[in-house]
């Protein structure tokens, strides 16, 4: 198979850009909300050069198996705070990704109505037979997203 697929996922957040950008890149609140549930981020593997060219790492660990591991590193090819960012990723311990093959992860942060957030993630190249998965992956990582802004400011709700 070849990897030719991707994915793209968006959602409204009721959240000013700034804010939402920030929940993405700065280390300590990427690790509060990024993984899918049954997963958590281990704080002490996250940091982020926050600049074109940074490198920038993280690691989810399953929860009810601390022994399986994903590690994400990259670099940013693109870096406009707050409107987008682009990454060159290389994903290590997700039996469907290939670490070898580099994917590329694009966010975009459009302003919406007075204080809203546009969020659009978009990531590839997926083999197809696991593109859907991930796309599954990245909804349940955004409703997490979601929920740790609730919880950052007490309001605010998914358009």
């Amino acid at each position: 198979m070849t990897a030719n697929v991707i994915v793209t996922v968006e959602r409204q957040f009721d959240f000013p850009r700034a804010q939402v950008f920030k929940a993405w890149t700065e280390p300590a609140e990427l690790a509060r909300w990024r993984g899918s549930p049954g997963w958590h981020v281990e704080l002490d593997s996250v940091s982020g050069d926050l600049r074109l060219g940074g490198r920038h790492h993280h690691v989810k660990v399953r929860d009810s198996d601390p022994g399986t591991r994903v590690g994400t590193d990259g670099v940013y090819t693109e870096y406009f705070e707050p409107d987008v960012f682009v990454s060159r990723e290389r994903i290590t311990g997700d039996p469907g990704i290939d670490p070898d093959v580099p994917l590329e992860l694009r966010v975009e942060f459009s302003k919406t109505g007075r204080d809203g957030t546009l969020v659009r993630v978009i990531q590839g190249p997926y083999e197809p037979d696991v593109a859907g998965w991930h796309g599954e992956g990245w909804e349940r990582e955004l409703t997490r997203l979601q929920a740790y802004l609730v919880s950052s400011n007490g309001h605010g709700a998914v358009a």
